[in-house]
C-alpha cells in the first residue's frame, strides 16, 4: 500500500506551527560572557536594560565551580547584597534559570564582596502577548466624542 503524500504547503504549515512555541523563547547568556566581577558596578544593569525578558525565556549564567555562584534573592537582599533568605542557589555552572512568570527577579553572587563590586542582576520579565488575530485598522471603533 502506498502512503498518501501531503502537499508541500501543508507539510510546511505543520512544521511552522510546531515551531512557533520554540521560536518565541530566548536563552540570554548573562553579560554575554561569563558571570564574574564586572568592570563596573553598572555592567549587569546596563546589559539587562538593553534586552527584553519574557515568560518562557531562560537566563544562562556561565561560571566556574568554587569561584562564583548565583543566588536568587529578594529586592531587600539584592539592595543590601546579602543572601540570608535566598530563594534558590546555583553552585554549579553553567546554571540555567527559567523565567516562568512575570515580575522582577533578583540575582547576586554571594562569594566575598563580589555583589558589592557589581556582580548582581535584576530582570523584569513580561508576559509575551500573542499577536492580534484578524484585527485591521478599519475594525477599530472610532473614539468617543465625549472622551478627551
Amino acid at each position: 500500500m502506498r502512503a498518501k503524500r501531503w502537499p508541500i504547503q501543508l507539510r510546511l504549515a505543520v512544521v511552522a506551527t510546531a515551531c512557533i512555541g520554540c521560536s518565541l523563547a530566548h536563552q540570554h547568556l548573562v553579560g554575554d560572557s561569563i558571570w564574574s566581577i564586572p568592570p563596573s558596578n553598572e555592567f549587569y544593569s546596563n546589559w539587562a536594560s538593553n534586552r527584553s525578558f519574557a515568560v518562557g525565556d531562560d537566563l544562562v549564567f556561565r561560571f566556574e565551580l568554587g569561584f562564583y555562584d548565583v543566588v536568587q534573592v529578594s529586592r531587600r537582599e539584592f539592595d543590601s547584597c546579602s543572601a540570608d533568605n535566598a530563594f534558590r542557589s546555583f553552585l554549579v555552572g553553567p546554571a540555567t534559570v527559567s523565567l516562568n512568570e512575570e515580575g522582577v527577579f533578583y540575582f547576586i553572587c554571594s562569594f566575598g564582596n563580589y555583589c558589592l563590586l557589581g556582580q548582581k542582576l535584576s530582570v523584569t520579565v513580561q508576559r509575551l502577548l500573542p499577536p492580534p488575530t484578524g484585527a485591521s485598522p478599519s475594525s477599530t471603533p472610532p473614539a468617543s466624542p465625549h472622551l478627551k
